[in-house]
């Protein structure tokens, strides 16, 4: 069945022109399908020979706006409103012209009270035809609602009831044997139902794709909402790191002016005093010159001769002893302190950089090395050979410290949190790589080069007691270490058999092996470590045939993958993967941590170069996406 419209609905929801928002007058139809009044589109202003669709704003070359096709559809349908209130009239019956019209006849187009209706039914001409109360005459199929008398161009007083197919134009009796002799005619009726089912049938294909639009016009609002909320959100982070960044730069900067002026400062104090000094000397001195001079001149001014010569030992004494006295000209100021000569404050880095991660095909940019820790040594927060590395339920690195004979956890910003070694066992512990579970550290104590460890894995909690250990039946030398959160298994990388084992977590029973020596699928010469992505399966390096196999979780093959660019790795080590089961791969020998999609699809170098990175070993990634690095310098370091 066809949708449902009232007629006067038409006139409202489909029948205005959205540019002058009356109905349409001679509606044109532009590329895009939009229809808009012909004057409307004159009066666009537009760039010479081209119209901007005032919906969708495509531009269309034109080169007249009255050669564009008219809406036949819409110009139809206004035709038919139009007839339609021409013909009802004032609501009086068409039939008796007396009494109100309660009816009308679908096929006549005429108004009818009650007693016309049921005389008009009775009649043979009409007997046929289709009678409906007004009330619900609103309410019928678009198709109903359409059929208003149509008369003959030719006959204006014949009703048209046939069809010429080959003419395509509905006719009358009287011009079939003049205007369409010897074409094919059918009935008018029958045409019109064979086109309504017609186009039925494709208004609900039209009906689906119209429900399509409608749930991805509300997936897009969505989209539009959380598109709001994570630019709010990057527009406060940036803020905040900028401001950040401002009070660590003003804090700098204060401390340096702080040192320049205590310098100054204690400059100014010495030569201060030192000048004071000399001005009381001078003052001194004036004074006693001042006083002997005006003694020695009253004297020699109103004394007596005998007076003056019963004194006069006394003033060569005094005036000998005032000129031994030798007055050194003070030095001048000018270069007394140090000049300051202000300088330029150049930045290094950046305030941050962009990283887009919706797309596995999208474009990354390297990350920016933020911070390394540690160094050679056996204090805290320092390493010897660290490998390993992952992070825990709080957000803690966890390194596992080789030499050192420990695990080590360090907070994000580089802080040491604690150190677990491990005592009591045979041979010392050599922690290759842990795992995190919980608040449980797995750690795989194993042989590497000439540090020969124990062959098992170590389980103990964050304050590095010992639950138990397992695996030292089947286990040759033990490397790499990855749990399945979901199924609750334990995948080790046995390096000494050259395949991976796999236990229960719960009760740590050995359940089977994966793979044997070999450069097939599924095979491994040298493989180092492991990780697991969101749907269970394993990639696993090998550092001998220098490749990347990825393997479901029950062991069988996938694929495999090489570096890129030359299509090969030097020496893979540490593996580990992000919330959208990128694959992270340190590349040993080539001083780099490459990045590939969930198929192996090179995507970029997350860090490249022995500036930054030298024989990078373990990987794992922060809950905000960091990136934590272990290379041969025996440092940790981390990239944002």
């Amino acid at each position: 069945m066809a949708t449902k419209i009232p007629v006067d609905k038409f006139d409202d929801d489909l029948l205005t022109c959205p540019v002058c928002l009356e109905r349409y007058k001679n509606p044109k139809i532009l590329p895009c399908y939009h229809s808009f009044c012909e004057e409307c589109l004159v009066k666009l202003n537009g760039p010479p020979g081209k119209v901007i669709c005032p919906i969708c704003r495509q531009v269309h070359i034109v080169s007249n706006i009255h050669t564009l096709p008219l809406s036949i559809m819409i110009d139809s349908v206004i035709d038919i409103i139009k007839t339609h209130e021409s013909q009802r009239g004032d609501g009086s019956c068409q039939g008796c012209e007396e009494n109100s019209s309660t009816d009308i006849c679908i096929d006549c187009a005429v108004d009818l009270c009650e007693t016309c209706s049921k005389a008009h039914s009775k009649m043979p001409v009409s007997l046929r035809h289709r009678i409906r109360p007004i009330v619900d005459f609103q309410a019928v199929e678009l198709r109903e609602s359409s059929m208003v008398a149509i008369y003959c161009s030719s006959h204006s007083d014949k009703l048209v009831e046939l069809y010429c197919e080959q003419c395509r134009i509905p006719t009358c009796l009287l011009c079939l044997e003049s205007c369409h002799k010897g074409h094919e005619v059918v009935a008018l009726q029958g045409v019109a139902d064979n086109l309504c089912m017609e186009a039925n049938d494709r208004i609900k294909q039209l009906d689906q794709k119209k429900r399509e639009a409608e749930v991805n016009k509300i997936k897009g609002k969505k989209q539009l909402e959380e598109l709001a909320k994570t630019h709010l959100h990057r527009e406060q982070q940036i803020k905040k790191h900028s401001q950040e960044t401002i009070e660590k730069l003003i804090k700098i900067v204060t401390l340096e002016e702080n040192s320049h002026l205590n310098k100054l400062k204690t400059n100014y104090d010495k030569l201060n005093k030192e000048i004071y000094n000399e001005v009381r000397r001078f003052e001194t001195v004036e004074k006693q010159l001042k006083s002997t001079i005006t003694i020695i001149s009253n004297l020699l001014q109103y004394s007596s001769a005998a007076q003056l010569m019963k004194t006069s030992e006394e003033i060569y004494r005094q005036l000998n002893q005032l000129e031994s006295i030798t007055i050194d000209p003070l030095d001048e100021m000018r270069d007394a302190l140090p000049l300051f000569r202000p300088g330029n404050i150049v930045l290094q880095g950046s305030l941050g950089t962009f990283r887009t991660l919706e797309s596995p095909d999208a474009v990354y940019a390297e990350m920016e090395l933020e911070k390394k820790i540690g160094g050679e040594g056996t204090a805290p927060g320092m390493y010897d050979v660290p490998l390993g590395v992952s992070v825990d339920t709080r957000g803690h690195i966890v390194v596992a410290d080789n030499n050192n004979q420990r695990i080590q956890t360090m907070d994000i910003c580089g802080r040491p949190k604690s150190q677990l070694p491990f005592k009591g066992y045979s041979k010392p512990v050599r922690p290759i790589d842990v795992a995190v579970y919980d608040n449980t550290y797995f750690v795989t104590d194993g042989t590497r080069g000439l540090n020969v460890g124990n062959n098992q894995v170590i389980v103990c909690n964050i304050s590095g007691k010992v639950i138990t250990c397992f695996g030292g039946e089947q286990l040759h030398n033990p490397y790499g270490i990855a749990i399945n959160h979901k199924t609750g298994i334990i995948y080790v990388v046995d390096q000494g058999a050259y395949c991976i084992r796999l236990y229960e977590i719960e009760s740590f029973k050995y359940i089977k092996s994966v793979g044997c020596r070999g450069n097939g699928n599924c095979q491994f010469e040298y493989p180092q470590f492991i990780a697991i992505n969101n749907k269970g399966c394993l990639i696993v390096s090998d550092a001998v045939t220098n490749r990347i196999q990825v393997l479901t979780s029950d062991g069988g093959f996938k694929f495999a993958f090489c570096g890129s660019p030359n299509g090969k790795f030097h020496l893979p080590y540490g593996v580990t993967t992000d919330g959208k089961d990128n694959i992270y791969v340190c590349d040993g020998r080539n001083d780099r941590v490459q990045m590939f999609n969930s198929e192996g699809k090179f995507i970029t170098n997350i860090a490249n170069g022995r500036d930054v990175l030298s024989f990078p070993i373990g990987i794992a990634i922060t809950g905000d996406g960091k990136v934590v690095v272990t290379d041969s310098t025996y440092f940790v370091k981390i990239f944002s």
